[in-house]
């Protein structure tokens, strides 16, 4: 870190601590905060005091849009994309940045699986989600060195306004890969203690694209029926949460399990081959080669009361992840054929612990300080070899302080240093391939922010935020040595580099209004820009080469360079006599390196998307009901690295229909239908996040979606 970076971060956190210090002298006021359901208002509240970009998606948000996992849910929100495998599993990405660069926290602990791994989704189980909020642009201070482009928070418990049972069945399923599922759960809360169950199964077959074939190096490859062959899929997740509440003390403890088998694309399993591409008679099968994962999750938090204005906050997690890759053996020019199918297999255990002090002063300043310690244990087998079996020890300590100078303007500080180190154990490869030496790593950094958010008008927020981030290289950077088949390339880490640095300028300019006797009811329009300067980017890079194994494809290199990313997003709606709406939203990342003056690879195009909807509270037998239509739009993406494709823009078409159904006089159990047709006109497109781009394989066609939720209450 520079001497100049030190100096200034130090300055920031004595100003922070001078500041508080002050006002704790003064305080006279004794602070009190009485229960809290959080809802949709108060989410906005908090949201208008942090200097970052804040998006909340309700989890009645997530149901109108629901897709077929949780990021393709939630792709609308400007400045969220998602890195798609197929049809059946995604990754967040937010502003261009992913991966071990953006945090996934599911109640306030970090979601731990092979993040780097680009042939798998996300573990989570999208019919449990009961909020998410996420967070755009550097969030280290509070969640670690890894969110430099943001956090998704999810939360999956949540206490009700009263006691009683509750509960719902979901059933779904969509006609684009005949998806059948259903979620339930069951809710009981008594005398401030619940607990919660909740069981979710999934099954669908190969999904259906609109083209007759593919091509790849040259050559072009039939598609039998419109159908990708072995994309079938399966999901069975279970989950038991339980909470309890007294005077000084409240702790919630969740157990869930998240397991999927979902096939691969028989072609994309090293060079495609036209007997893999014959119909196998079920769509519904899964052969080889696929993938099983299997996600065991235990959190604990824990809130104790000091006293009238100051909490401890606790949250521990132990986390297994398992990934299995199964195909059949391949030799690569060399060696004896192995035994057995299983090629990949990543064991991952994550055992962490979050303490956190905060207080809370009259004049609603807080300052809130905190240690953050995560151990990783990772195994590997099968017969190939791609990532080395590692230990990773990292610990963060933190302090960040927000000042209400009046009811309008809100200046937040932080300092956070960060440190760990890695042994990553060698392996001993064949004929010069797949070898990694042993390595030991340790680093260890600084970073800051200084923001403020402040309200001129009543209807007017403004932000602004500059900061440092810091991140010490994965394991895949340092040691990935192999192929990996079902991303068609052979990936090589770097030992040599070094830890990555990030400096970035937020700026955001948020417009509400609201008039209550006229035609437009409301107006709302947003504006946020950002800019980020890295003077040791560290990112995959397409090389013109391809691995001399058979089968083996393109050869991606991690690289460290200086680099550059702008960007913004811009967002308008307004509401006409409380019940149509018109939004509209864009969204913009340019990345360059600097240092060979193209762009960085995998990054997202220019998207805009339109919608138009009507909501109405009854109508004939409806009530809190809604319809819409929605326009999307993604830009040619020319602008690609060296040896990268280039994508067409494409434009979808897709509308909505959701219908609450009373089941009682009262209207206190509604069941909710929610019809959706996506790619309403077949529109062959390709997105240049896809997994399967490489393969110039379209995403998926017309889709019809139907869901079913029947409230349980008593």
């Amino acid at each position: 870190m520079k001497k100049s970076s030190l100096l200034l971060a130090l300055c920031l956190g004595v100003a922070v601590a001078a500041g508080f210090a002050q006002e704790l002298d003064s305080a006279v006021q004794v602070y009190s905060l009485d229960d809290v359901t959080v809802t949709g208002s108060a989410a906005s509240a908090r949201q208008k005091l942090q200097p970052l970009t804040v998006v909340h998606a309700p989890k009645s948000y997530v149901l109108e849009n629901r897709s077929s996992s949780l990021m393709t849910s939630l792709e609308k929100l400007p400045g969220v994309s998602a890195f798609q495998v197929g049809q059946g599993f995604s990754k967040p990405v937010i502003r261009g940045l992913g991966f071990n660069r953006l945090v996934v926290a599911e109640n306030g602990v970090k979601q731990q699986e092979q993040q780097w791994g680009a042939d798998h989704g996300l573990e989570v189980d999208q019919y449990g989600v009961e909020q998410v909020e996420i967070v755009k642009g550097p969030a280290s201070l509070q969640y670690g060195a890894e969110a430099i482009a943001g956090v998704v928070a999810i939360t999956s418990h949540a206490w009700r306004s009263s006691d009683g049972l509750t509960g719902a069945v979901l059933l779904n399923g969509n006609s684009g890969n005949r998806l059948l599922g259903g979620s339930g759960n069951i809710h009981y809360q008594k005398n401030a203690k619940f607990v919660e169950a909740r069981a979710t199964y999934q099954n669908f077959e190969s999904y259906r694209i609109p083209a007759e074939s593919f091509t790849y190096l040259g050559y072009t490859y039939p598609i039998r029926n419109g159908v990708l062959k072995n994309t079938a899929g399966r999901e069975a997740n279970v989950s038991l949460q339980a909470g309890v509440r007294t005077g000084a003390y409240e702790a919630a403890v969740l157990l869930s399990n998240v397991h999927a088998k979902t096939g691969f694309f028989a072609g994309a399993s090293g060079l495609p081959f036209l007997i893999n591409m014959e119909d196998s008679g079920s769509y519904r099968s899964i052969g080889m080669p696929y993938h099983n994962s299997d996600h065991l999750k235990a959190i604990v938090n824990q809130i104790f009361t000091l006293d009238s204005r100051s909490k401890l906050i606790l949250d521990m997690s132990y986390q297994h992840n398992l990934r299995q890759e199964y195909s059949a053996p391949h030799t690569h020019g060399f060696g004896a054929l192995p035994e057995g199918n299983l090629e990949l297999e990543m064991a991952l255990q994550t055992a962490s612990l979050n303490a956190a002090w905060e207080v809370r002063y009259p004049t609603g300043s807080t300052l809130r300080a905190g240690l953050n310690a995560e151990y990783q244990h990772n195994r590997v087998g099968g017969y190939m070899f791609l990532l080395p079996e590692f230990e990773q020890l990292a610990v963060g300590a933190f302090a960040v302080g927000r000042r209400c100078f009046s009811e309008t303007i809100t200046a937040t500080a932080g300092l956070r240093y960060d440190g760990g180190g890695m042994h990553v154990r060698p392996y001993e490869g064949r004929e010069g391939y797949f070898s990694v030496p042993e390595l030991q790593k340790r680093d260890g950094s600084a970073s800051f922010m200084v923001g403020i958010a402040c309200q001129p008008q009543p209807a007017w927020d403004l932000k602004a935020n500059i900061g440092k981030s810091f991140r010490l290289p994965c394991v895949s950077e340092y040691a990935s040595n192999g192929i990996s088949h079902h991303m068609m390339r052979y990936e090589l880490g770097d030992s040599a580099l070094k830890a990555e640095t990030a400096y970035q300028l937020d700026l955001h300019a948020d417009f509400k209004g609201r008039w209550s006797d006229a035609f437009i009811s409301s107006l709302m329009a947003s504006v946020s820009v950002f800019g980020c300067y890295s003077p040791c980017f560290i990112f995959l890079n397409p090389t013109g080469e391809f691995s001399p194994l058979p089968e083996a494809g393109q050869t991606y290199r991690y690289v460290q360079s200086e680099a550059s990313r702008l960007g913004g997003e811009v967002e308008a709606a307004a509401d006409f006599a409380r019940i149509f709406r018109v939004a509209a939203a864009a969204e913009y990342v340019r990345t360059v390196d600097l240092e060979s003056g193209f762009p960085v690879a995998f990054t997202p195009p220019l998207s805009l998307t339109a919608e138009a909807s009507v909501r109405w509270s009854k109508l004939l037998l409806f009530v809190d009901s809604r319809m819409a239509i929605t326009h999307r739009y993604a830009a040619p993406q020319r602008r690609v690295a060296r040896n990268e494709l280039k994508t067409p823009g494409y434009s979808l078409l897709d509308a909505s229909l959701t219908l609450g159904v009373p089941a009682r006089l009262d209207n206190r159990c509604v069941v909710q239908l929610v019809l959706q047709v996506q790619n309403i006109f077949n529109t062959k497109y390709y997105k240049h996040l896809s997994f399967y781009r490489r393969l110039n394989l379209p995403e998926a066609g017309r889709n019809f979606l139907l869901s079913v939720q029947i409230p349980i209450n008593t």
